[in-house]
């Protein structure tokens, strides 16, 4: 790499959220660089829950495949059990997995299903599809420092090679909750600290068989002494145990691997052979910055984010704000879109930052009454006598019925809406929901993930979301040559469907589902709506243009008045 080297785009970090906007920049054919300062993709499992959103968006890259054959079994990741230990008397169960009645319905509001896919197997998935060009990924490349000027990014990077310098026209920190691109670009987070230190151990250990009739995705021990969460990876040989650390009172270094497996061993019930992978430190947190964007720096992912992992939201959110970022970055570099475009990511991507980040904390504060401190608590009112064993599952199932929503959260996975961005508002108001967190809806206000839903087109059956996906879409109830001879006059490029026409209609009535009759739906890159109008709109043409330079911050490009 010369000290001349100009690039678009520099990715600065290699995990889901960098290899996600890398992939995603590819597909749009723009360049970048994506250094990592580790010499590979990790191999600690991490994060491993995969929701329904992020499952559709792994669809639509291709990749969904490999991500389910990766995952945990349905009978596995159906269950969360609350154990003296893993082959000991059982204090409560509940049953998470969806019904067949359920499952009937999922297809009505998504074409992909959840999973839980360790990130030490999501990883080298993006990695092979980033791989595919004309991104460029560089492990063992480390970031030292960059300015940030008006005009671009002027970085310095350190690889086996030396140091070298390059420049680029946008930086985006996608750096992990340290983020060096977050701390020199000054930018402050808000929220809860520290409100636990866990260690992360990752074995093997042989207990498919012996736990076949007490199948869970999560074993949370309650114990006197190591009270944890055990999490299956692969319901065979593969487990991370989240082990409390009292990081005032206990070394790092005392998590050797004689304590480890003594720890693993507790926690399974039983003298097993245990062979320690990796032992991480992690700390839970609530915070998200308070800027998501500063002049050419971006952030993504755990930089512009930190949850406690109940719920699974750190890896969702970050593939999520990638897949909002990308095809923005795409249309300011080549030229289609005004740079102002780019601060509508952190106006539509914070406050869903923010309802993630309280909903987890509040989860996390919840099932602490069962868990860590509060299990041990349990645990001693049990050996105290203070309660019997019947008395205590009593009290333990009382509050897993409680915190279900901390194991499946619809209406945040796909209900989610933007209020304000890259959208123009319609005045509609969402859909009344009993439980906004745990209730979807599908609707098509501005803003809004488009509602799925099963089409035919040039002959094949198919959501509609994947017509969407990378492209921006309007769908017309009724005639489209008004529509399609505005549309060839744009910079952007837009894909025109009539309904009934060029979309057969297998299922529900999309005009119906999308609120329309006679009128037009503008759907974006990252398949949220965009715009829309209820009924006939009189002239295509100068609505489209006032529309799209509205959403894409660039002065019009059709002559004529504005609707």
């Amino acid at each position: 790499m010369s000290a001349s080297q100009h690039i678009p785009v520099l990715i600065v970090g290699g995990g889901p959220v960098g290899l996600m906007l890398s992939a995603l920049l590819s597909r749009y054919g723009v360049e970048s660089l994506l250094v990592e300062r580790e010499s590979s993709t990790t191999n600690h499992p991490q994060a491993h829950v995969v929701n329904n959103r992020s499952m559709e968006l792994f669809q639509q890259l291709g990749i969904d495949a490999d991500i389910y054959a990766n995952s945990l079994g349905f009978e596995w990741v159906s269950n969360v059990r609350w154990v003296e230990n893993m082959l000991g008397r059982e204090f409560a169960s509940i049953r998470t997995g969806p019904t067949e009645e359920q499952i009937a319905r999922f297809a009505d509001i998504s074409p992909a299903v959840p999973a839980s896919c360790p990130q030490d197997r999501v990883e080298p998935v993006l990695l092979a599809k980033a791989q595919q060009g004309p991104g460029e990924i560089s492990f063992g490349t480390e970031l030292l420092s960059f300015e940030a000027r008006d005009d671009g990014i002027q970085a310095i990077l350190r690889s086996a090679n030396g140091e070298h310098s390059l420049s680029a026209d946008w930086l985006v920190g996608c750096d992990g909750a340290g983020s060096q691109v977050r701390t020199q670009s000054n930018i402050t987070m808000s929220g809860l600290g520290a409100l636990a230190h866990v260690v992360g151990i990752y074995f093997h250990a042989d207990l498919g068989e012996r736990l076949a009739d007490r199948p869970a995705i999560l074993y949370f021990t309650v114990d006197t002494d190591e009270p944890g969460i055990m999490i299956s990876m692969d319901g065979s040989e593969r487990w991370v145990f989240h082990a409390m650390w009292d990081e005032s009172r206990q070394d790092l270094s005392t998590f050797n691997d004689a304590r480890c497996r003594a720890i693993i061993q507790r926690a399974v019930g039983d003298d097993i052979d245990v062979d320690i992978r990796s032992v991480k430190p992690w700390t839970m947190s609530a915070q998200v910055a308070d800027s998501y964007r500063k002049g050419r720096v971006m952030l993504a992912g755990d930089a512009a984010h930190r949850f406690p992992p109940t719920g699974g939201y750190g890896l969702n959110s970050g593939v999520q704000d990638a897949h909002n970022l990308a095809w923005k970055l795409a249309a300011v570099v080549r030229g289609q879109a005004g740079e102002a475009l780019l601060d509508s990511y952190g106006s539509e991507r914070q406050p869903v930052a923010l309802i993630n980040c309280e909903f987890s904390a509040r989860n996390a504060m919840g099932i602490g009454e069962v868990n860590g401190a509060g299990a041990k608590a349990k645990a001693e009112q049990v050996s105290s006598g203070e309660h019997s064993f019947e008395e205590v599952s009593q009290q333990i199932r009382s509050v897993a019925e409680r915190e279900r929503a901390h194991f499946g959260a619809l209406g945040l996975d796909l209900g989610f809406t933007y209020e304000q961005g890259a959208l123009i508002t319609d005045g509609s108001e969402p859909p009344a929901r009993d439980n906004p967190e745990l209730d979807y809806i599908p609707n098509a206000r501005p803003g809004a993930r488009a509602p799925h839903c099963w089409v035919r087109s040039r002959g094949e059956q198919q959501s509609l979301l994947s017509l969407f996906e990378g492209h921006m879409t309007l769908l017309v109830d009724g005639e489209a040559d008004a529509w399609r001879s505005a549309a060839t006059g744009c910079d952007y490029p837009i894909q025109v469907f009539a309904i009934g026409h060029d979309l057969e209609e297998t299922g529900a009535s999309i005009a119906e589902l999308y609120g329309i009759a006679g009128g037009a739906v503008l759907v974006r890159p990252d398949g949220h709506v965009g715009w829309r109008s209820a009924t006939e709109v009189p002239e295509p043409a100068a609505t489209l243009n006032h529309v799209l330079s509205s959403i894409l911050q660039k002065p019009a490009m059709h002559t004529g008045d504005q609707p």
